[in-house]
């Protein structure tokens, strides 16, 4: 941290220490901004930072009209003041600029002090540590104190899954770090079941590291060298970011760790498949895991005294001010660290955020079922666990206090009073569509890289709903009401997992689309997709929408698994059964005056109701999954309808605002007809339906409508019900007729 030097401030901010600030009523400062803003002109940065750092502009307006203090015996030193208030975001103070009745002030500025400087007894200034590398002994014993707290503390261990019948699941191999030492670094790969009780019967014996390979080869565990290696690895060839890991687990009293690339036989599929099913367990009851997010290869090392700057840029930081001065009291040294309030509160993660480990599909399940994570980042050393996140220099602490990290969203669907729905509802929310934003090496390992995650899902799921049908705690007549309203579940397996979607609410799991601003594949690049019901079928980030009633039911399904040993992996080609409104319409392209500008609708026809004759009624706009060359052709042409379509409706926010899948039929090598997906349709209330640009609405009588047709306006039949034309498209898709069973695949 570099220091700001006194003579750079103005003679209002050189004052400023614990001491002054400190003092009832906090440190005098000049008598009107006018004076501040003058003075920020001047080169005083911390003027500067108190007239552009302000929470609202009015309030800054505010105090300009505020005149100065002309009351015999005032002095104008005594407008405004600087003094401390808070806790801020994190529990820390902010330092604000102030009027002398404290109506008025400005905000935005962190302050802290220096861990070591003296301070008075009831100085309310947080205190900061000053920063060495990550490889400093300083930093390891920072590391180890938190995983002690933590230990000693936290449950953060005990919210790991149970194996199966209960069991307690150990990773094939680890590499054994008992021998290795600095100067003599001796490893070797053990296998698991080689290893005696008492120390596989202790949870948390073993670490594990969360990295990026990069592009480079290096060494990694073969059926070649499988055997040398449970003799002794050659540490001197490893990359740099192994050798950094085993010196961090064995400093921390750890004598194994887990990593990939040594502990599976990279060259075997077999071995794979029975490693990689075993994910959720390795992470899950691991003592901590070692984040590497200071470089994206894995010659970079884990600590920031590596010269990462040829891997990644490294995310530029808001510099503090320093401010030293000399106490009255004590004649000795004291230093403020001011910040701007956004650095290290509402950004506080940013530096992990940021991290090249967390653009790597992999690496998500890995830091959501790590009880506890060691992040090694450019700048510092930061702490996650399922209760807390701190950072090395103490700014970033939240005192136990729940936090919104990753690994601790997880432990909050522990909560007993959590239903089913909202285990669903989370894992599309925090799961998938953060998820889905993050890249892979290999397309099909997008299942498998999540798979971790979904085991631990399916047994929230199981937990959720098994106290939901036990009902212990209710009243008979409540437990009734809680168990009739899922007995309609139990027509189907709830935890059941199709390539990605929960058979519980699937009417959720299938109102997905792209999200806006992404880009799609180009036409002429086509791929067969498989699985279209599935987010899975896509590239890039989706997102879902939630309806509160469910309009489709899941029926049967059938999922062909790639790994036996691991039903939330990797899936070949699928197919599920549904239940639901299924109506016939069109699909069309409406250009709205600009050839790159336009949208994909879909109409249905009105049969003759009463007053109203037939009529082909635009029900609302389609997010295509992918555009192929015949959407792109007729795209391109000025033809209004494409091709024929089916709509089925998969959830209903209310009665007139409901999500449903566009399908095409398709008539596969036995004969059956079956249905594939090509985007979501979203069938708006009257009242969110504006004209589209110049794009017609729909067609009536075979006349393009300009909102002056009957449909258009609201009607009264006989019973004294207002209809409107999307109404009756609804009331269209509720006729006994549409309702049916369609395969989708």
């Amino acid at each position: 941290m570099s220091s700001v030097p006194v003579g750079s401030l103005c003679q209002y901010c050189k004052g400023i220490n614990v001491e002054t600030i400190s003092q009832p009523g906090g440190h005098a400062h000049a008598h009107s901004l006018a004076v501040i803003q003058q003075s920020a002109q001047q080169g005083c940065a911390l003027c500067g930072w108190f007239i552009t750092l302000t929470w609202s502009r009015e309030i800054d307006n505010e105090m300009r009209e505020v005149e100065p203090p002309t009351s015999a015996g005032r002095q104008s030193t005594d407008r405004f003041h600087v003094r401390p208030v808070g806790p801020g975001y994190l529990g820390q103070s902010h330092i604000c600029l102030t009027d002398e009745t404290g109506e008025y002030q400005t905000t935005g500025l962190e302050v802290c002090r220096l861990e070591g400087d003296l301070a008075p007894d009831d100085c309310p200034i947080p205190v900061c540590r000053a920063l060495s590398d990550t490889a400093s002994p300083e930093t390891q014993e920072t590391a180890l104190s938190w995983l002690k707290q933590c230990e000693v503390e936290h449950d953060c261990n005990n919210l790991s899954i149970p194996g199966p019948n209960n069991t307690y699941v150990l990773p094939g191999r680890l590499v054994d770090l008992r021998s290795f030492t600095p100067t003599t670094p001796i490893i070797r790969l053990v296998e698991s079941f080689s290893l005696p009780g008492n120390i596989t019967n202790t949870p948390g014996f073993y670490s594990t590291l969360s990295y990026c390979w990069g592009i480079s080869p290096f060494y990694n565990t073969t059926s070649a060298n499988l055997t040398s290696s449970l003799t002794q690895i050659p540490f001197n060839i490893l990359p740099q970011t192994f050798k950094d890991a085993f010196l961090i687990t064995t400093q921390l009293g750890t004598p194994f760790i887990w990593i990939d690339a040594l502990c599976i036989i990279q060259n075997s599929l077999h071995d794979w498949e029975i490693e990689s099913a075993k994910m959720p367990y390795i992470y899950s009851l691991s003592r901590f895991c070692i984040a590497a997010d200071a470089t994206a290869v894995a010659e970079g090392g884990c600590f920031n005294n590596h010269n990462h700057s040829s891997q990644h840029p490294r995310r530029k930081e808001a510099t503090p001010l320093i401010i030293p001065s000399i106490l009255a009291s004590t004649s000795q040294i004291s230093r403020l660290y001011i910040y701007p309030r956004h650095h290290h509160s509402t950004n506080s993660q940013a530096p992990i955020s940021d991290a090249p480990i967390s653009t790597r599909g992999w690496c998500f399940q890995e830091r959501i079922l790590s009880p506890r994570t060691l992040h090694y980042t450019a700048g510092q050393l930061y702490w996650e666990c399922r209760q807390d996140f701190k950072s090395e220099d103490l700014i970033t602490n939240t005192q136990g206090q729940p936090w919104g990290t990753m690994p601790g969203a997880l432990a909050q669907l522990y909560d007993p009073t959590f239903r089913p729905e909202h285990v669903v509802r989370t894992w599309y929310k925090s799961i998938v569509a953060p998820y889905s934003r993050r890249s892979l090496t290999k397309e099909t390992d997008r299942l498998p890289a999540i798979g971790g995650v979904a085991r631990v899902y399916a047994h929230l799921l199981s937990q959720a709903e098994n106290r939901i049908r036990n009902a212990e705690t209710q009243t008979w007549v409540e437990g009734w009401v809680e168990r009739l309203k899922v007995k309609q579940y139990d027509l189907v397996e709830n935890s059941a997992y199709i390539a990605g979607i929960w058979g519980h609410q699937i009417g959720h799991g299938l109102s997905w689309r792209r999200r806006k601003g992404t880009k799609k594949p180009v036409a002429g690049h086509e791929r067969k997709r498989t699985n279209t019901f599935s987010w899975v079928s896509v590239d890039g980030p989706v997102e879902h929408f939630y309806g509160y009633i469910e309009a489709t039911r899941l029926v049967k399904w059938n999922v062909s698994l790639l790994n036996p040993l691991d039903p939330f992996g990797g899936v070949g080609e699928c197919e599920i059964t549904l239940e639901g409104n299924v109506i016939e319409g069109k699909l069309g392209y409406y250009h709205h005056g600009d050839a790159n500008a336009g949208e994909w609708r879909v109409f249905v026809d009105i049969p003759p109701d009463g007053e109203l004759d037939h009529g082909t009624v635009d029900i609302g706009s389609v997010d295509i999954d992918e555009e192929t060359d015949e959407l792109a052709d007729v795209k391109a042409s000025n033809g209004l309808v494409v091709r024929d379509v089916w709509i089925l409706a998969t959830s209903m926010r209310n009665t007139l605002d409901v999500y449903a899948l566009v399908l095409v039929q398709t008539v596969e090598d036995d004969g059956k007809v079956r249905y594939q997906r090509l985007g979501l349709l979203w069938i708006k209330s009257p009242g969110r339906m504006p004209v589209a640009g110049r794009a017609p609405r729909h067609t009536y009588r075979g006349v393009t409508c300009r909102n002056t047709c009957p449909l258009c306006s609201s009607m009264v039949d006989s019973h004294g019900k207002e209809f409107h034309y999307k109404t009756l498209a609804l009331l269209q898709m509720n006729r006994d007729e549409a309702f049916q069973q369609i395969v989708i695949v």
